[in-house]
């Protein structure tokens, strides 16, 4: 083997090496990006998470739907220690959604929410729903001539 080939081979060989070092430090970098993008929506999640509990009310959503575009005889109450709300109605176009703000200023501020709603004459079904914080914590539906739809969330201490 003559001078010019030797010179030949090692290029090769140096070239090969360069290779792959770039493929591996390529390699590296890309999942430490990864590991980057997974470690930021983690955050993004428990910020998110850290919010709603750090929250200074509690949003109550109630929901209404039945087959027909009304039902009669709409209650919704609201027991909250310093600020009650309520809606009371004879008659009312469905869906009917409606939000409640209750402030956090007080030892358990929600006691109760209370929806109650007749169905319609000539209508199969009717339903309520009731959401804290975005969270669906009762439903109920009721089929039938004279039915109604009746859904109570109460606070209590301890299990159950």
């Amino acid at each position: 083997m003559d001078m010019l080939e030797r010179k030949k081979v090692r290029l090769y060989s140096n070239n090969a090496w360069f290779l792959i070092l770039l493929t591996g430090l390529l390699t590296i970098l890309s999942a430490c990006g990864n590991i980057e993008d997974a470690s930021d929506e983690m955050n993004r999640e428990h910020s998110k998470s850290q919010a709603e509990q750090n929250s200074d009310v509690i949003n109550v959503e109630v929901l209404v739907e039945s087959d027909l575009d009304s039902v009669v005889d709409l209650k919704v109450e609201i027991d909250a220690r310093k600020h009650p709300q309520s809606v009371y109605s004879e008659s009312v176009e469905v869906p009917y959604r409606e939000s409640f703000v209750v402030p956090k200023d007080t030892f358990i501020p929600l006691t109760s929410t209370h929806v109650e709603a007749g169905i319609q004459e000539g209508a199969s079904w009717i339903s309520c729903s009731i959401l804290y914080d975005g969270e669906l914590v009762v439903t109920h539906k009721s089929r039938g001539k004279g039915a109604k739809a009746l859904c109570e969330k109460n606070f209590r201490l301890g299990p159950g």
